[in-house]
């Protein structure tokens, strides 16, 4: 079984792995961009080099374990948000490859609710594990990326994370934003803003007025008319009458599921859920 799936969108390329994570390659005439490198338990790099053998530019959404611990498989720069540098070398530690690889190992279809084995064939673990972060550089709010024909621009857009970005590809009007927001986005442990940060990086995702909003786990393009109702959500969020939830990190913050219209998790995939998922800290910025 080949372990990335590449396949050919609407103007992109679009890299998904067993374990629900996608990786975006953006291609222009002299340079291609390569958008966060996913848990990288396979070998991203030939991938990549399937589909172009354009000089490789990397952008890491945020800082999370399942968007950057592939960041070292490659010699290039990987261009992240400053606020996030840290972030990132913490979730690429040993301890939390180890975790990723049990992770993987007892996958689960959150649709079907059946378990599977994520890794790849033949995994060489001592080389996960001993990978380090990649070669970070800062990138901020305005910095702009000329792939040749293909334009990347950079929003600083908090939340999820403190450092988060999101990319325009103007050229399409599209912007990928990682997880910085969406149906279900994470707003807890000490990595997460308050939730009136994070309200206003959505509100300028919004503004944008962008063709598509491309994330991190969505196998669908979101569109501009979903994202009041995420902003819907985290305004509305109550954590006293939130549904708990079981996390991989940040258990200590007790999080709990938010969300719209008396909806829970059964009905996360059902059209027009939105919610966010708090910790405690986040009760008193509500009331």
């Amino acid at each position: 079984m080949t372990y990335y799936k590449t396949e050919k969108m609407d103007g992109y390329y679009r890299i998904g792995s067993p374990e629900g994570v996608f990786c975006y390659l953006v291609e222009g005439k002299e340079k291609a961009a390569l958008i966060d490198t996913g848990y990288g338990f396979g070998d991203l790099n030939d991938a990549v080099r399937s589909i172009t053998d354009n000089p490789l530019l990397i952008f890491n959404t945020h800082g999370h374990v399942d968007h950057t611990c592939g960041n070292g498989l490659f010699e290039e720069p990987c261009y992240i948000g400053e606020k996030d540098m840290e972030l990132c070398r913490r979730h690429n530690s040993r301890d939390m490859r180890k975790d990723s690889i049990e992770r993987a190992e007892h996958s689960v279809d959150y649709e079907t609710g059946k378990e599977f084995n994520g890794l790849p064939e033949r995994f060489d673990e001592e080389e996960f594990l001993s990978r380090g972060c990649g070669n970070l550089i800062p990138v901020k709010e305005g910095d702009t990326f000329d792939l040749g024909g293909a334009t990347l621009k950079v929003y600083e857009t908090p939340g999820h994370t403190q450092g988060g970005i999101s990319l325009l590809y103007e050229e399409q009007n599209l912007l990928f934003i990682g997880d910085a927001t969406g149906f279900f986005v994470w707003l807890f442990s000490d990595e997460t803003t308050d939730l009136d940060t994070y309200m206003a990086a959505v509100q300028k995702m919004y503004d944008l007025n962008c063709d598509g909003y491309i994330g991190g786990h969505n196998p669908v393009v979101m569109h501009r008319d979903e994202l009041p109702r995420f902003i819907q959500a985290a305004g509305e969020a109550d954590y006293d009458s939130g549904q708990p939830f079981q996390a991989f990190f940040g258990m200590e913050f007790e999080p709990r599921v938010c969300a719209l219209d008396g909806m829970t998790l059964d009905d996360m995939f059902k059209p027009g859920f939105a919610s966010v998922v708090i910790g405690k800290d986040k009760r008193k910025q509500r009331n």
